[in-house]
C-alpha cells in the first residue's frame, strides 16, 4: 500500500473535495479519483459518498480514517526521530483555542518557523473539550488551553499563567460607574457567550447555576470579533479573556466593567500526552511558552 493514499484520502475527507484536494497537494483530479478508487478496491468498500456538492466519509471511511491518523502521525514521528535533521523536518500539530490562536502564541509559532523553516507545523483551534480529546487520541502533539487546570491519568499539564478574564460592555452602558458588579444585575441584562462548551462559558453558567442568576436573554456566538462588535453596539455584555480585549479597551471602543472572576479561574496551560516523545520542536516550543 503506497502511503501518499493514505494522506491523499486524509485530504479529501478535511475538504469534502477531490478537486481542491488535487489543488492542496498539486494533483490532477483524475489522480485523486484513482488513487480513492485503489483504495476502496483494496478494502473493497465504499470510502465516500457524495451529499450535495460536498464528499462525505461512510461508516466505513470513518473507520479507516481512524486507523490513518494512526498510520501517518507514526510515520512522522518516526521520520523526526531517526532522521539527523529531526529537530529541521517533519510536522508539529498545534491545537489551541480561538483566542490565545489569535492573541497570545502566533510570535512563538513564528520565532519556531524562523529557526526550522523546512518544519511543517499545522495549527488548528477549537473547544477546549476537543483539544484535549484531541491529544489523547494522538491528532495534536500538543495542545495550548484556556481552562481550569487540567488533571488527567494520560496527560501531563504544564501552567504558563492565569489568564484574567473581564466582563465587557459599551461605553455608554447603565453598569459603566459602579464600583463593583452584583451578579443579579445579569438578570436585567443580556449576554453575549461564546458557543456551547467554551471554557470560560462553561464556568460562568456554572457560576450563575451556584449564585441561582438568570441572564433576561443569551445570545451565543463563535466569533470573538462578532461578540466584541455586539458589545460596543450596546446590544449585550460578555466575559472575555483580558488579552482579546485590551486593545479594544484601551481604544475607547468597549469598557471593562467592575467584575470579580476569582471564582471561575482560567490558565493558559500546555497538555500532551504523558507517553508522548518530544521532539526537538515540541521541547522547543514548550520551553519558549513557558521561559
Amino acid at each position: 500500500m503506497d502511503l501518499n493514499y493514505f494522506y491523499t484520502f486524509k485530504e479529501v475527507a478535511k475538504w469534502g473535495s477531490y478537486t481542491k484536494t488535487g489543488e492542496k497537494l498539486g494533483y490532477a483530479q483524475s489522480s485523486v479519483t484513482t488513487q480513492i478508487k485503489k483504495l476502496e478496491d483494496h478494502y473493497n468498500v465504499k470510502l465516500f459518498e457524495r451529499v450535495g456538492r460536498k464528499m462525505r466519509l461512510t461508516q466505513s471511511g470513518e473507520e479507516l480514517y481512524f486507523y490513518v491518523e494512526k498510520i501517518l502521525a507514526l510515520v512522522d514521528e518516526a521520520e523526526e526521530r531517526i532522521s539527523k535533521e529531526s529537530n529541521l523536518r517533519g510536522t508539529l500539530r498545534v491545537g489551541t483555542v480561538e483566542s490565545l490562536a489569535a492573541y497570545f502564541i502566533t510570535p512563538y509559532i513564528k520565532d519556531l518557523k524562523e529557526k526550522h523553516p523546512e518544519l511543517k507545523i499545522l495549527l488548528e483551534s477549537g473547544l477546549c473539550p476537543n483539544l484535549k480529546e484531541g491529544t489523547l487520541e494522538g491528532k495534536f502533539d500538543l495542545s495550548i488551553i484556556l481552562d481550569r487546570l487540567t488533571q488527567h491519568t494520560e496527560l501531563t499539564t504544564i501552567p504558563i499563567r492565569q489568564e484574567k478574564l473581564v466582563m465587557i460592555a459599551s461605553p455608554n452602558h447603565r453598569l459603566r460607574s459602579m464600583s463593583l458588579m452584583n451578579l443579579k444585575e445579569l438578570e436585567s441584562e443580556t449576554l453575549i457567550l461564546t458557543e456551547e462548551g467554551c471554557s470560560y462559558r462553561v464556568l460562568l453558567e456554572q457560576l450563575l447555576k451556584e449564585e441561582q442568576v438568570q441572564a433576561k436573554s443569551v445570545i451565543s456566538f463563535s466569533s470573538l470579533e462578532a461578540i466584541k462588535q455586539c458589545v460596543a453596539d450596546d446590544l449585550g455584555i460578555a466575559i472575555m479573556p483580558e488579552i482579546a480585549v485590551r486593545k479594544d479597551i484601551e481604544s475607547g471602543n468597549i469598557i471593562e466593567l467592575p467584575f470579580n472572576h476569582e471564582k471561575i479561574p482560567v490558565f493558559t496551560q500546555i497538555v500532551y500526552q504523558k507517553k508522548k516523545w518530544l521532539t526537538p520542536p515540541i521541547t522547543q516550543l514548550i520551553s519558549s511558552l513557558t521561559s
